[in-house]
């Protein structure tokens, strides 16, 4: 069974959303992902905008990994003597 793609209009609203993700900071995109998961929760979002919300969701989560991965890269690129940036950068 083939995965169905998203239609142009759901393609261009992701784009959005990506957009909008992009200016989040680590605290804003897990609230955000918060309140999203709490409608999802309490079975507040009709059935015809699951699937755009679970989307919504996958890409706020996908920023707060991008934003880890960030802040792990930059520790990892520390010296452990002096906690001073490496050159290895």
């Amino acid at each position: 069974m083939s995965k169905r793609q998203p239609s142009k209009e759901l393609r261009d609203r992701m784009e959005g959303w990506r957009s909008d993700a992009a200016g989040l900071n680590y605290e804003e995109a897990i609230q955000a992902l918060d309140l999203l998961l709490a409608e999802l929760q309490n079975d507040s979002v009709p059935l015809a905008e699951l699937q755009q919300r679970v989307l919504h969701g996958e890409i706020y989560l996908s920023r707060c990994q991008t934003l880890l991965d960030s802040v792990e890269q930059s520790i990892v690129e520390l010296d452990p003597t002096t906690l001073e940036p490496t050159n290895n950068a």
